[in-house]
């Protein structure tokens, strides 16, 4: 029944041809590569198809950065068009319009400056300030030690008198210095003493008898300048004795304007904060603008350990009064611990803070009087609180232990200090004679 439809004569191996099958069966063989063949040709159509499209999308941003360049170009440097006599617009000409020079001069000016002019003009206005100190320390079974190091720092000569050349600098380079000499830019030497100092400003002005400056020595008087004037990003040039090996120049700009710093429990305000490097030995050094002004006095004390381009000058303007009082003071030796003379007190700052919130006058407030030294032989009492030691005002306890190395045993001084008297404060004055160091 499987060949009822056939006919009767139809025998169903009367086709086969062998060679047929194998050709069939090389057919299919063929047909399979040629569809391997076709998977080939359309992968590579699709492959260039996605080569093409990568080549138009890099094509156009290509095209994009291109256009965007000549129109940046074309803002700084326009180009203007004049068209051709006949008036025909197929003929231009290009005509570039340069930045103008005083364009470029601007700006070479704020990126690049040579401050060597200026240098010349006040670098002989900065001494090196040299001396030595004496540390005690304990040794254990030898009992107190004591042993002298170098000390090094910078100066700047604010002027003469009749008989003194006056160098300004911070009240740390030369506070308990012995031997205390300044160096001249030329290498020139000269010893010096204290002629006054303010350690809660960090102030001290150093004399030098003119008679002792070596004949031929080349220095200058600075030139003071005003920081009311200056913005932060105006240069600002260095000149100190850095790492104690001479008189250098390190530049940077201003960076900051009317900072405030504590240091040691003490806070110091109006300074200039610089990138200039202010190095060990630079305290004391000018801080110049680009007009050779002095705008700071500089401190390594108050600069930021450890950071880099984070210096601070004590600013001109807020310490030019204390610069000419300190000036202006008598001249004083310092005399050692059994020469000098000692008032006998122990005693804490009044502030302004505590002056406003419990109203005590601003001063020193005595906490404790030493029997038979001079405030106890003057009448001077605990809670008398002085304001005045010979002739200076003050309200810092430190500040009045540093004046008194400059007084000897039996010098005769003048306090001035309030005392509480029917529920109010008045003022008194009493000399003392200065007695010796207490046992």
């Amino acid at each position: 029944q499987c060949f009822m439809n056939f006919d009767d004569n139809y025998n169903p191996y009367s086709s086969y041809d062998p060679d047929a099958y194998i050709e069939s069966a090389d057919n299919g063989k063929n047909k399979r590569k040629k569809d391997k063949k076709d998977r080939k040709k359309t992968g590579f159509f699709k492959k260039a198809a996605a080569y093409v499209g990568a080549a138009v999308l890099f094509g156009g941003i290509a095209g994009a950065v291109c256009y965007g360049v000549t129109y940046a170009g074309h803002k700084i440097f326009p180009i203007e068009y004049n068209v051709a006599e006949n008036g025909s617009d197929s003929y231009v000409k290009p005509i570039i319009s340069p930045i103008s020079s005083d364009e470029v001069k601007k700006e070479i000016t704020a990126t690049v400056m040579d401050v060597s002019d200026i240098v010349d003009s006040v670098i002989t206005s900065v001494v090196a300030i040299n001396g030595t100190y004496e540390t005690k320390y304990s040794s254990g079974f030898f009992g107190s030690q004591t042993y002298e190091s170098e000390v090094s720092g910078s100066g700047i000569i604010m002027g003469t008198n009749d008989t003194e050349l006056l160098v300004v600098t911070n009240a740390h380079v030369v506070d308990d210095v012995d031997d205390l000499a300044i160096t001249f830019y030329d290498g020139s030497k000269a010893d010096a003493v204290i002629k006054g100092m303010k350690s809660n400003k960090d102030l001290a002005v150093i004399a030098v008898r003119l008679s002792d400056i070596p004949s031929g020595a080349i220095y200058s008087i600075a030139e003071l300048g005003e920081t009311t004037e200056i913005k932060v990003g105006d240069a600002a040039i260095a000149v100190g004795n850095s790492m104690g090996y001479g008189i250098s120049v390190t530049t940077g700009c201003i960076s900051a304007l009317n900072k405030t710093v504590m240091v040691d429990k003490v806070e110091y305000s109006s300074l200039i904060q610089t990138d200039a490097a202010i190095n060990p030995g630079n305290s004391g050094g000018a801080l110049f603008n680009s007009s050779g002004e002095v705008i700071g006095i500089n401190s390594v004390k108050m600069s930021t350990t450890g950071v880099e381009g984070m210096g601070y000058a004590i600013s001109i303007s807020s310490v030019k009064e204390i610069i000419k009082e300190l000036s202006l003071e008598e001249t004083r030796n310092k005399y050692s611990d059994d020469e000098r003379g000692y008032i006998g007190i122990t005693g804490v700052n009044i502030t302004s803070d505590i002056n406003t919130m419990y109203g005590y006058p601003i001063g020193i407030q005595v906490r404790s009087v030493t029997e038979d030294s001079a405030a106890y032989n003057a009448g001077i009492v605990k809670n008398d609180i002085i304001f005045s030691f010979d002739g200076e005002e003050i309200t810092d306890f430190l500040e009045l232990s540093d004046m008194m190395r400059y007084y000897a045993v039996g010098e005769k001084v003048t306090v001035e200090y309030y005392r509480m008297e029917d529920g109010e404060y008045k003022e008194h004055s009493a000399e003392l004679v200065l007695t010796a160091k207490p046992e």
